[in-house]
């Protein structure tokens, strides 16, 4: 089990950083880093996510690298996520939040998304990520009101729901070939999030949803045969539809 700590290095956060070391399950320290230890770092104008071998700059906690080209880009509908999710959603749910990218981009692209974490201290990941929003303009404008956070087991938060589509992205297998190890960013995850049941998930999701998107690798197993699929250049969306709708 790996350490998780939150830690401020400006002065008016400390109260902060205690409070948000007692939301995450973590501790509030300042101590040097150990192997195998996550922190959030709070600054005065940012929020980073270390580890023991960052050096000067952690992960930002933040949504603005989403890429967020028009036209024929990122937010495309035309894209094979857009396809994915299909011209009639209003209100997408992203049961395997993470670190947010996925939702962000879903929101970006003009749909009311609400994204839900078990975990705790990813939890306090995204409401850091979140508020970051009020910094950037542009995210403010794409974002506001659209990208909300829940923090539970989606199994069960799933239920209270009602979503016009369900996204699901559960973790990719790490792959065996160093030279082939995923960016940092899922890498970070799959050493936080726990393994999730991603059959009974699926299940759970087509009982609430009239369409469930699930993100694979391109040449990744499916969780259970697809009704439709959408491929992109490195992953795929498997899509399952609830015929009684």
């Amino acid at each position: 089990m790996s350490i998780r700590s939150v830690e401020s290095r400006c002065p008016l956060r400390v109260e902060e950083a205690k409070q948000l070391a007692l939301l995450a399950g973590a501790v509030h320290s300042s101590s040097p880093m150990t192997t195998d230890e996550y922190r959030i770092v709070l600054f005065d104008d940012r929020e980073e996510l270390w580890d023991c071998r960052t050096r000067k700059h952690g992960m930002a906690l933040s949504f603005r690298s989403v890429d967020r080209r028009v036209g024929a880009g990122n937010l495309s509908h035309k894209q094979p996520l857009g396809r994915a999710i299909g011209s009639k959603a209003q209100i997408i749910v992203d049961a395997t939040a993470g670190f947010g990218h996925d939702a962000s981009r879903l929101a970006c692209m003009g749909w009311d998304v609400i994204g839900i974490e078990r975990d705790h201290f990813l939890s306090v990941v995204l409401k850091l990520s979140l508020e970051d929003v009020a910094r950037c303009d542009e995210l403010q404008t794409l974002l506001s009101g659209r990208l909300s956070f829940l923090h539970g087991d989606a199994t069960t938060v799933l239920n209270t729901l009602n979503p016009d589509v369900i996204y699901l992205d559960p973790m990719f297998t790490p792959r065996k070939k160093r030279s082939a190890l995923p960016k940092k960013p899922a890498q970070i995850l799959q050493a936080l999030a726990k393994p999730s049941d991603d059959q009974n998930l699926l299940c759970v999701a087509q009982s609430v949803a009239p369409r469930v998107v699930v993100k694979r690798p391109i040449d990744g197993p499916s969780i259970v045969e697809p009704h439709l699929v959408f491929k992109g250049r490195l992953v795929r969306y498997d899509v399952y539809l609830n015929m009684n709708e």
